[in-house]
């Protein structure tokens, strides 16, 4: 029992890490609570044998919203333990505190039922901004502000006459005392600081309706020391729902280069744009300044001017080194001359060029035109002797005609092969393939053998080695019947998009990798080897989703989780159920406080896998499946099942797929007692914690 072996067992509070009653106690823990309904007391107290002297504790007052009700009380206790007084109140909607009394004086933060003292001290406070001191010092009360002055609060035997001017019933807005309306805005004459530690987000924000449209940030790139670097400035816009969307601009604190959207700077530039830099046309000429040159548009074309005030269009005019052209070929400005012009093949064109007549003459030796790749490689030629020669293939979209320089295609078009009658038959035969020819209007064919075929006249005379009265079977030909399509020891089939069925795949593991079927599952959220260690508890009443992937048909009668530790104890109201994407209930459990419904209990070190029964087996088509379940059970001490999760100790991702459209884990607020028939999927919930389940 607990690490100890007797026929007597005497356990201690220290056994099973509980604080002892009658002696001191430390709780290694983070937090401590007392947890009751609202409207009821709960309190913390020190007592005097046995008798009440002072309570810690949240009074009865109801909660109604608006974080109103359940306030702070430290009360003292009469000698026989009946209330005495409060001592210390504390409003938690307002968070306004009061001593010696329970009525707030307004809106003041602190109010005192009675006098208020303070005792001599012999030295000033140290000077401190953001705010001021009220001390005692010689028996008189003094202030000491926060630019280090300090002067005694002095008795007046007059009224205030006046406040900035005003008198009467003053009333003062914010241009009365040099601010800004947080309504209406105004203007800020000086200089206006959002100061931040290094690492940290200083934002000014523009809103719509209270969500962030735009920022004006400088950013968390760490600061070096010494180097002028990190807080870099940046402006970015924001998706409707005030997230991020799109950085505008990003600038480096330590070299001043600017990025025009997201990306790094190109070299040493001062400015780079992370895609295409338009310019807009002007229709006027810029100033001349002799400091540099000026880039911009005119008509869609780039054109600069340099400092000595000379333009042109970027691209033309002056390389060289021989500065800008005057003229070209008689004309100026910006000129542009044709292969017309110039009595040339127009190079590289795609239309047609018209009254143009191009003869080469040969030199009887080498080619009389040649056309290469680009890489030099040639292609086609036309010979010495006029003979056309392709080093590739040669297409000929409108039919070719062999023998004449007119067209016999007997009416067709396209795709047809005109012969002539052969001027002389061949009378030898060809060493590598075959020879076709036309004579007497009929295609020949003549082979190395010497035999020539007239297509149309020939004989089959056997058929895969077969003659006579042939009958083919699929063993012949290497086939394989239909009726072993699909079939154990046969061939796949293929469904309506030509593909192989995932079903008649074999699990999509590498050798000796577990799959969901090596552990006696159907499917899983993913390999339980990923958990992180330790557990964690659901939560009472708060549902949990953790989603399935179903890569094949498959029944299952099951939802399985990975247990550390569970004693029973979950209470009626507790279930699960399994959901398409749609939210369309496809199975659930009946109630799990039930011996039916119930997981197993875990005791052993490490837990094991607990298991709940849906109230009917169901079939699943491949897809993506949400399983959801929320427990009902005691909170302190906690009796719930401690379930295995993955790494969770921070923001973890949730949505997943390219149109962030599936939910891989997410929490569920519902007050159903028994699994719904649909749940709202828009309604998951991010929450870091990511719990394993499995399907069986």
């Amino acid at each position: 029992m607990n690490g100890k072996s007797a026929a007597s067992i005497t356990l201690t509070s220290t056994d099973v890490n509980a604080l002892p009653s009658n002696a001191n106690a430390q709780l290694q823990a983070q937090y401590m609570w007392l947890d009751r309904a609202a409207g009821t007391y709960r309190a913390f107290g020190y007592k005097t044998a046995g008798v009440d002297r002072w309570l810690i504790q949240v009074d009865d007052t109801a909660e109604t919203g608006s974080a109103a009700g359940s306030n702070f009380r430290l009360s003292a206790r009469n000698d026989d333990g009946s209330f005495n007084k409060t001592v210390v109140y504390a409003n938690r909607a307002s968070g306004q505190i009061a001593f010696n009394t329970t009525t707030l004086h307004g809106s003041s933060t602190a109010t005192v039922g009675g006098s208020l003292g303070l005792r001599d001290t012999g030295t000033d406070p140290a000077t401190t901004s953001g705010g001021v001191f009220l001390y005692a010092k010689g028996g008189v009360p003094y202030f000491k502000n926060a630019d280090g002055t300090s002067f005694q609060v002095q008795p007046v035997s007059y009224p205030v006459s006046s406040v900035n001017g005003k008198t009467g019933a003053v009333n003062l807005g914010a241009a009365d005392v040099g601010a800004l309306d947080t309504a209406t805005g105004g203007t800020v004459n000086g200089i206006v600081h959002l100061n931040g530690n290094a690492g940290t987000v200083r934002e000014l924000s523009f809103n719509t309706s209270g969500v962030k449209r735009w920022s004006i940030q400088a950013d968390t790139t760490a600061e070096g020391t010494g180097t002028d670097d990190g807080s870099n400035f940046r402006i970015f816009s924001r998706a409707d729902d005030g997230s991020f969307k799109a950085t505008a601009l990003y600038v480096h604190r330590d070299t001043g280069q600017l990025v025009f959207g997201d990306g790094s700077p190109v070299g040493g530039a001062k400015a780079t744009t992370a895609g295409p830099h338009g310019y807009g046309n002007i229709t006027w000429t810029p100033d001349t300044d002799p400091d540099g040159f000026q880039l911009y548009a005119v008509d869609g074309k780039p054109m600069i001017k340099k400092g000595d005030g000379t333009i042109f269009e970027v691209g033309s005019g002056g390389s060289g080194g021989g500065g800008a052209v005057d003229s070209v070929n008689g004309k100026t400005g910006i000129v542009t001359i044709t292969a017309e012009e110039l009595g040339a093949i127009v190079k590289n064109s795609a239309t047609h060029q018209e009254n143009t007549r191009a003869i080469f003459q040969g030199d009887g030796t080498n080619n009389i035109m040649e056309w290469r790749n680009p890489s030099g490689s040639l292609i086609a030629r036309i010979g010495a002797n006029g003979n056309l020669v392709g080093q590739g293939v040669i297409y000929a979209a409108g039919g070719l005609q062999l023998g004449s320089t007119s067209t016999d295609f007997g009416g067709g078009s396209g795709a047809v092969i005109g012969i002539d009658d052969a001027t002389t038959v061949p009378s030898t035969n060809p060493t590598a393939g075959v020879i076709a020819y036309s004579e007497g209007g009929k295609l020949k064919i003549r082979q190395p053998d010497g035999q020539i075929i007239v297509p149309g006249t020939q004989t089959v005379s056997s058929v895969n080695g077969l003659t006579g009265a042939v009958n083919v079977t699929l063993d012949d030909l290497g086939g394989i019947p239909y009726s072993e399509k699909a079939a154990a020891s046969g061939v796949a089939s293929l469904d309506s998009s030509t593909k192989v069925p995932i079903a008649q795949l074999p699990d999509p593991s590498v050798p000796s990798g577990f799959t969901p079927e090596s552990l006696g599952l159907k499917a899983w959220a993913g390999d339980p080897d990923y958990c992180a260690s330790g557990f964690s508890y659901t939560g009472v009443g708060q549902g949990r989703m953790s989603a399935v992937y179903v890569n094949r048909t498959m029944t299952v009668s099951k939802i399985v989780w990975h247990v550390f530790g569970y004693a029973g104890g979950l209470l009626s109201g507790s279930w699960a159920a399994i959901y398409n994407t749609s939210g369309a209930r496809v199975g659930y459990t009946g109630d799990q406080s039930t011996a039916t419904y119930e997981p197993a209990e875990q005791h052993s070190t490490g837990g094991g896998w607990s298991s709940s029964n849906l109230t009917s087996s169901v079939s699943l088509s491949p897809g993506v499946y949400y399983v959801l379940w929320r427990w009902n059970y005691t909170a302190s001490p906690v009796d719930g099942p401690a379930l295995a999760r993955y790494e969770s100790a921070s923001t973890c991702q949730s949505v997943m797929g390219t149109s962030n459209n599936i939910w891989r884990h997410a929490s569920y607020t519902t007050s159903a007692t028994t699994a719904p028939s649909s749940i709202t999927v828009s309604s998951f919930q991010r929450d870091p914690i990511r719990f394993w389940v499995a399907l069986a």
